[in-house]
């Protein structure tokens, strides 16, 4: 089965001559970690070529071909289990005919429909347990279990994290595609995925509230002149205080909430660069939604094992659905975990998320409805925090 190789045979040769990118092995192949970023080249990369002996840089091993064996190996299942989901691949060549009907095929879908969601968890060891039982490699397993983010991978579930870090590692693949051959169609190095609108981690601006969120640059869209796309920051559901549908977008005023996350991210997926936005908002808009803080209790219990359940919120809890903006802590427990629970009151004061060495919960704010995502669009500023 033919597969289309991550890089342009024109930027190959020129990426290859500046020792950029290493030849193929088995393949796989080094690459620089500024190509692996989408980093603008350097005067000295874009002239000519360097001495082996004498390169420091800082090289990446990502696989040849975009579909491959090797792809679904380095997306973080072992080798045995790649070969299953290759050969299944080659069968089914990416289009399936079933009564006269065909089937397209995505093979990222592919790749990741082979992680089962019947999951029972409860220890660190049920998760490892589960994860190896579904082929999941010991490198990818690693990563999502590293203790130092425990409170981070406990707000959600071992099928999540794993789709999760998947996705964003094939995304990453298809953007160096991407940056290969926008190099070998300009002809020069410059780099449409660069982020330019960067800013300071803080922001003092009179009369403004400054939100942080962390996500991977291979998550977010851009419109044509390159400014981020609100609607590729919003989360889909289960979440906190939606089960099912509607648009929800998720921000926390803590910037060291939105850079754990970001080191979470890190940690999973070395050549996806994970950013921080930073949301910018007049205080009169808040004002105008106006906010509803919920705090731990009765309601915010109820709340989130309903919504965390998959199911949407009835009866005197209804109406929390209809509010703008919400602002309320962080849940802290996986979906399947929560919704295993009896009833609500068994929902307590350690669902609640907090950062390592901070008394304080973490608190986030939900934006809710196309109609309030809409005008945050319109009066909001979103920059990339460097």
């Amino acid at each position: 089965m033919t597969s289309k190789p991550i890089f342009n045979a024109v930027d190959n040769a020129f990426l290859t001559e500046r020792n950029l990118v290493k030849p193929a092995v088995n393949r796989r192949r080094l690459i620089a970690s500024s190509l692996s970023h989408s980093e603008p080249l350097s005067s000295s990369e874009s002239g000519g070529s360097e001495d082996p002996a004498v390169d420091a840089r800082v090289y990446t091993l990502i696989p040849e071909f975009l579909h491959s064996k090797e792809t679904l190996e380095w997306l973080g299942w072992t080798s045995q289990k790649a070969a299953e989901i290759w050969a299944r691949w080659t069968t089914i060549n990416s289009v399936e005919v079933w009564d006269d009907v065909v089937l397209e095929v995505e093979f990222l879908e592919h790749a990741t429909g082979h992680i089962p969601y019947n999951e029972l968890e409860d220890s660190a060891g049920d998760w490892e347990e589960h994860m190896r039982d579904w082929g999941v490699s010991s490198e990818l397993i690693n990563a999502i279990m590293d203790a130092e983010f425990s409170n981070v991978r406990l707000t959600e579930s071992a099928h999540h994290w794993v789709r999760d870090t998947m996705e964003i590692r094939y995304l990453s693949l298809e953007r160096i595609m991407r940056d290969s051959d926008s190099r070998a169609e300009n002809r020069d190095t410059l780099n449409t995925s660069v982020v330019t609108d960067t800013a300071s981690g803080t922001s003092n601006v009179p009369g403004h509230l400054t939100l942080y969120k962390a996500i991977s640059t291979d998550r977010v869209r851009r419109d044509r002149e390159g400014n981020i796309e609100i609607d590729s920051l919003v989360s889909g559901t289960p979440s906190d205080f939606r089960g099912i549908g509607g648009t929800m977008l998720y921000f926390a005023p803590d910037l060291k909430a939105a850079e754990h996350y970001r080191n979470y991210i890190k940690r999973r997926a070395t050549t996806s660069p994970a950013l921080i936005i930073r949301l910018s908002l007049p205080n009169a808009f808040i004002e105008g939604l106006p906010p509803h803080i919920i705090e731990f209790g009765d309601f915010w219990r109820q709340a989130i094992h309903t919504c965390r359940s998959g199911r949407n919120l009835k009866g005197n809890l209804k109406y929390l659905h209809t509010l703008p903006l919400i602002i309320t802590p962080i849940a802290h427990s996986p979906n399947i975990a929560i919704a295993r629970l009896q009833d609500w009151q068994q929902v307590t004061i350690s669902h609640i998320f907090r950062l390592e060495g901070q008394q304080n919960t973490a608190v986030q704010y939900i934006f809710q409805g196309d109609d309030t995502v809409g005008q945050i669009e319109e009066v909001c500023e979103l920059k990339v925090v460097v």
